[in-house]
């Protein structure tokens, strides 16, 4: 079922015309009334069965209170399912912006936008914390660092309710893989779930409390997160919410039971089941229980002004100059450049030819599958951006590599059986194992199946193919796997493809899933293959398996036009989303050896990595530039050009640590990610991100905060002082462009807390980012409240006193001046 479709018409159903409202809006009296105050007076004028009816989203109930249908629509990165819409940087993008105001500025577009299209409660912003670098939906986040996420996270929910609708800030809390998403057991300490995985939840919640949260998936300390009291007691009575909670959707097992523990909008429940009328109001839930959900939601709404501002007639583009141009501003806030040596960039205007390789046309990716992707529309694509941008410069292109997509079934031609005949011997198996007595077996010409390929298979099966392929020409062969469930390819002794999809592709967004892997084959040369499979893993009831090759590489082409430009630009992918966890560091398919093969011919090498997060860079060494483009939106292709060429400074720093390899940062290990037998332990405790490369002493390939200028900026001595009386640490330092040309920077305050509070060796507290034209200089004071270098301890927050060290930064680990303050 398409999730809009179960929004709009399941649970959310439009209220019926021509209800006399009990309350209208501000007039006389009432307009000095708190949201508070004007829910309560609504509530008391309710039956039961209405405010059960408001709990259960079904507003067509509400034939007498007057009530405005809660609307909902995905919002993270632009309204998701909608078309003439702005299509911004996905978050994780946003938060490499490091800019509050633009992320306010963007909330506010889409909080215009979701109005303009008749919506008044859009589930966003994503402030999840990306944990490890396996999460497939990391890029809905906005990145490792509580602070950094907060801030940001505030400005986009402030932004959006400006417009007079509410934000749903997700997922609480600790909801950090894919895998297992709807079962895992989260194994936390108190201490890093309230420092760490509800620290944007504090900050937001300061700002907008009457805002509303969604629940996350996973279980937290053995009770599912909307089900879970302690949860709901810290989100409410520690946190403040003074808004409504809301389910993430089919999450937990029971929605009587998520209700009494504190789910307040519990119509959207497992399955996507709702409750029916009278299942809240028999005694499973109190009355004060009921009230107080109704009480929430009513107040959430007074707030953001539904009552008083009534939505519009949908229109059909609501996508304005302005947001557009926003949109590029936020691509180019948010692109780093990662390296830059011998200064490559910006690309000087006396090239004579720069080749583009790669996926760089319509087959480049503006977002993420899943509940967060937008649709671009019509938009410049980084091919078409670069050679309107390069004027008289010659631009050539090269596809190179298909990116992260399943490649064309092998075909029976290319296969044989052990008997010689076309195609592969097959034998299907109960269970998970392709092993024991098969219950049937036969030949099958190729694999491409999306439902069980033999009839009376059970419920969880498992195949195992074999046979051998012949090449038809030498050298580097693709192969991809789209499965649903765990697949893996063998050709002679060694493992080319293996890993796990849920789901071939989630039902919302346009990408699929495959799993990818190259081999070196000669023409004419039989070499055994076979594959193995299970739905075992697969989302329930579904099944599939595609085998995919790619036999002529397409990487000579890409290297013969790179040997003749003067520079080559070459855009690398991989897919991300909702439903999947990334299983390897590597770029997917044959990048890797794309990238070092075009190297090889050209010092003037730039790889711009169009992906979610960090990747392996075996390659690092050998190439010129590296930027880094997340998932750009529709501007991503304006704005690599403008970066490319110099037009812009490179405006983004990392919200993520990259590491060298995938032994680096947590969830190395099987008990920390995916988990033993359905729990994951987070035994890091507070060390998530940057903390714990320092903890453990590791070197990552590019620090958190790291990002690189066409300038060069330096920070002044530091004075830093404890205000007692105010309970804050203020600081100062001047920030000087020391270059010859304008250019952006991110200043990054870090704290060292005394050893009494036990904590990681240092943590961010503060960010500003400032625009500095040549030689110019500017002094910035920044206050520091004492809630933000509080450690929670023996069941409270507490500032430990002590010596407390500040430090300005340009990143995690590049440090340029500290003071240390007394705190009594």
């Amino acid at each position: 079922m398409n999730r809009r479709t179960f929004l709009s018409a399941a649970t959310i159903t439009a209220v019926t015309a021509g209800m006399a409202p009990l309350l209208t809006g501000r007039a006389g009296a009432e307009a000095a009334d708190t949201p508070g105050e004007r829910a309560d007076a609504l509530l008391a004028k309710m039956t039961a069965a209405q405010k059960e009816a408001l709990v259960r989203c079904d507003f067509q109930a509400l034939t007498g209170p007057g009530i405005p249908a809660l609307t909902m629509v995905d919002a993270s990165a632009g309204l998701r399912g909608e078309k003439g819409v702005t299509a911004f940087p996905v978050p994780i993008a946003q938060a490499a912006s490091f800019d509050t105001d633009l992320v306010k500025n963007i909330g506010t577009a889409i909080g215009t936008e979701g109005r303009a299209k008749g919506y008044n409660n859009l589930l966003g912003p994503t402030v999840d914390i990306t944990r490890t670098w396996h999460f497939g939906r990391q890029a809905e986040g906005m990145g490792e660092d509580p602070v950094l996420a907060g801030e940001l996270g505030t400005a986009a929910t402030v932004g959006m309710q400006s417009r007079h609708v509410v934000a749903t800030v997700k997922h609480f809390a600790a909801y950090t893989q894919e895998t297992n998403r709807f079962f895992t057991d989260v194994k936390v300490s108190d201490r890093a779930l309230r420092e760490v995985y509800a620290g944007p939840f504090r900050r937001i919640l300061r700002a907008a409390p009457t805002t509303s949260v969604m629940m996350a998936y996973p279980k937290i300390n053995g009770s599912f997160a909307t089900q879970n009291p302690a949860l709901f007691t810290l989100l409410k009575d520690d946190l403040g919410l003074t808004g409504y909670t809301v389910p993430d959707f089919w999450a937990g097992d029971d929605q009587v039971a998520a209700a009494r523990a504190g789910m307040d909008l519990a119509g959207l429940g497992p399955g996507g089941v709702k409750l029916t009328a009278g299942q809240l109001t028999d005694g499973s839930i109190s009355t004060e229980r009921l009230d107080d959900a109704a009480r929430r939601i009513l107040t959430a709404m007074y707030a953001g002004g539904l009552f008083d501002h009534p939505l519009p007639a949908p229109a059909d583009n609501v996508s304005s100059r302005a947001h557009q141009d926003l949109a590029h501003r936020a691509a180019v806030g948010s692109t780093v450049l990662l390296a830059n040596r011998g200064a490559a960039l910006p690309l000087p205007a006396s090239l004579k030819k720069i080749a583009v390789i790669g996926p760089a046309g319509t087959d480049t990716y503006t977002g993420i599958a899943g509940s967060s992707y937008v649709d671009p529309g019509s938009w410049t694509t980084p091919a078409q951006a670069i050679r309107a941008r390069a004027g008289s410069t010659a631009v050539v292109t090269a596809q190179g590599t298909k990116g992260d997509v399943p490649l064309t079934p092998v075909p029976a031609g290319a296969l044989r059986t052990s008997t010689g005949a076309a195609g592969l011997g097959v034998s299907y198996y109960a269970g998970g194992e392709a092993s024991g007595t098969p219950l049937a077996t036969g030949t099958a010409s190729n694999i491409d199946f999306t439902s069980a390929p033999v009839d009376d298979l059970p419920a969880v099966w498992s195949a195992k193919w074999t046979g051998t392929l012949t090449p038809t020409v030498t050298g580097l062969h693709r192969f991809s796997l789209l499965p649903a469930g765990t697949a893996r390819l063998k050709i002679g002794s060694a493992t080319v493809v293996s890993g796990t999809r849920h789901s071939r592709r989630f039902f919302l967004g346009p990408f699929d899933y495959p799993l990818h892997g190259t081999a070196e084959l000669t023409a004419g040369r039989p070499v055994t293959v076979e594959i193995t499979y299970t739905n075992a893993t697969a989302d329930t009831g579904t099944c599939g398996l595609t085998l995919g090759w790619q036999p002529e590489s397409l990487i000579p082409a890409a290297v013969d036009a790179a040997r003749g430009a003067d520079a080559a630009v070459i855009l690398v992918n991989r897919v991300a989303g909702e439903d999947m966890d990334h299983q390897q560091l590597d770029l997917p398919g044959d990048q890797n050896q794309l990238i070092s093969q075009v190297a090889a011919v050209n010092s003037r090498t730039i790889v711009v990595l169009n992906t979610d997060g960090p990747v392996a860079m075996p390659w690092a060494d050998k190439v010129a530039a590296v930027l880094q483009a997340w998932y750009g939106g529709r501007g991503m292709g304006t704005a690599l050009a403008a970066v490319l060429f110099g037009d812009s400074d490179p405006g983004g720093r990392l919200p993520v640590t990259f590491p060298k390899d995938a032994t680096q940062g947590p969830g190395t290990s099987q008990a920390a990610y995916p988990g033993v037998n359905g729990t994951v332990t987070f035994g890091e405790n507070t060390a998530v991100g940057y903390r714990y490369y320092d903890t453990k002493n590791q070197t990552p390939r590019f620090p958190f905060g790291h990002g690189l200028s066409y300038t060069a900026f330096t920070h002044g001595s530091l004075e830093a002082a404890w205000d007692k009386a105010a309970r804050q640490a203020t600081l100062a330092v001047t920030v000087t462009n020391t270059g010859t040309r304008a250019g952006t920077a991110v200043v990054q305050v870090y704290a060292t807390l005394p050893s009494g509070a036990a904590a990681e060796p240092r943590r961010l507290v503060a960010f500003r980012k400032l625009a500095l034209a040549a030689k110019a200089s500017s002094r910035l004071e920044i206050t520091i409240p004492a809630d933000d270098l509080t450690v929670w301890q023996s069941g409270k927050w507490q500032l430990t006193p002590g010596t407390y060290t500040l430090a300005v930064a340009h990143s995690s680990r590049d440090l340029t001046a500290q003071r240390a303050i007394s705190v009594s």
